[in-house]
C-alpha cells in the first residue's frame, strides 16, 4: 500500500470513528425521539435536505464520511464557542432541541447508524 492510499484510509477511518461518537452522543437518542416526536421529525427532515443540498455542491457528488464528519466537528465547533454542549439536548428534551443539536442528528443520519 502506498503511502497516498494509507493517509486516506486513516482519514476515513478517524471520520467513522467521529460520525460514531456523534451517533453515540445524539444520533439514538434523537432518533427515537423523532418516532415520538412528529414535529422533530419534520424539523430534522428539512436539516437533512439542506445538509445534503450544501454539502453535495461543495462536493460535485455524494456524501462523503469525511465531509459529513468535518461538517459536523465545524457545526459543534461555532456552537460549543456560543455556549451549546451535546449534553444539552438529553437533558433538556427534543421537543425544544437547540438548532446544533438537531442540525448534528440531521447529519448522523446522513451518515447512518454506526455498524
Amino acid at each position: 500500500m502506498d503511502l497516498e492510499t494509507h493517509g486516506r484510509e486513516r482519514v476515513a477511518s478517524a471520520a467513522h470513528l467521529a460520525l460514531a461518537q456523534w451517533w453515540a452522543r445524539l444520533g439514538g437518542h434523537g432518533a427515537a425521539a423523532m418516532r415520538a416526536l412528529p414535529g422533530l421529525a419534520a424539523e430534522v427532515d428539512q436539516h437533512i435536505a439542506e445538509v445534503r443540498r450544501q454539502l453535495t455542491d461543495a462536493r460535485g457528488g455524494g456524501l462523503h464520511p469525511v465531509t459529513l464528519a468535518a461538517y459536523a466537528d465545524g457545526v459543534a465547533d461555532v456552537a460549543t464557542r456560543r455556549g451549546w454542549s451535546p449534553q444539552h439536548t438529553p437533558a433538556d428534551g427534543w421537543a425544544r432541541a437547540p438548532w446544533p443539536s438537531v442540525r448534528l442528528l440531521a447529519v448522523c443520519l446522513l451518515a447512518g447508524a454506526p455498524a
